[in-house]
């Protein structure tokens, strides 16, 4: 559960890792290996109330992703929380796919890609060239490359109809492989990223405002 401080609120947002757990989990016993395992029910909507009653008027963003079992696309809708959707999930060549941006419905979270994910930059060089025709045939951009892209990526999330959207800084910059913050599975050199003195730059900071403006997603408190 990750929280993040407001005023006038106790939360601004939770957002419910592994939304999954709520509705079936892999319980292993004490004195067991995972091969002794077995899924089991969750908690489901008595969870959901509990926490609706625990926070209140706070936000609530829910991590759908991965292997999704009806229960849970029944609880999610249920619940209303919204779930999320990643921009570098998109582009396999299917035009149902849940997470292109004209299939979103307008209760969901859009991310260009999340802590676990590449950079928008490293993901580019790194996808196969189908998956990268996919991506130029989308943008109806077949000239510009690099950073270029990522502009055009960040510009297609914020348009989206998407009530939230969440752009990594290290995108924003344009930055590649050696910016990315989390591996999963792996030990070592994760969450170490940081920005350097002077990042953002200032036009890197208006560049951000006049998307967010154009786009409608700039907010005042």
């Amino acid at each position: 559960k990750k929280r993040i401080r407001a005023a006038g609120s106790m939360y601004d947002v939770v957002r419910i890792d592994h939304f999954i757990g709520i509705v079936r989990y892999y319980a292993i016993p004490a004195d067991g290996v995972p091969v002794d395992g077995a899924f089991r029910e969750g908690p489901g909507a008595k969870l959901i109330e509990a926490i609706d009653e625990s926070i209140g008027d706070a936000k609530v963003i829910a991590e759908d992703l991965g292997v999704v079992v009806p229960g849970v696309r029944k609880l999610l809708e249920e619940s209303g929380y919204p779930g999320m959707k990643i921009l570098e999930f998109a582009f396999d060549g299917n035009r149902e796919n849940e997470y292109l941006p004209h299939n979103y419905e307008r209760n969901c979270v859009v991310y260009s890609g999340t802590h676990d994910n590449e950079t928008l930059l490293s993901w580019l060089e790194d996808i196969t060239p189908a998956e990268r025709r996919q991506v130029r045939k989308y943008l109806n951009n077949f000239k510009d490359s690099g950073k270029e892209l990522c502009d055009d990526l960040i510009c297609l999330v914020m348009q989206s109809v998407a009530n939230l959207c969440i752009v990594p800084m290290q995108d924003y910059l344009g930055l590649g492989s050696d910016a990315r913050i989390n591996t999963p599975s792996t030990l070592g050199g994760n969450w170490e990223w940081r920005m350097k003195p002077g990042e953002p730059d200032e036009g890197t900071v208006r560049e951000m405002e006049r998307m967010t403006k154009i786009y409608g997603r700039l907010r005042f408190t």
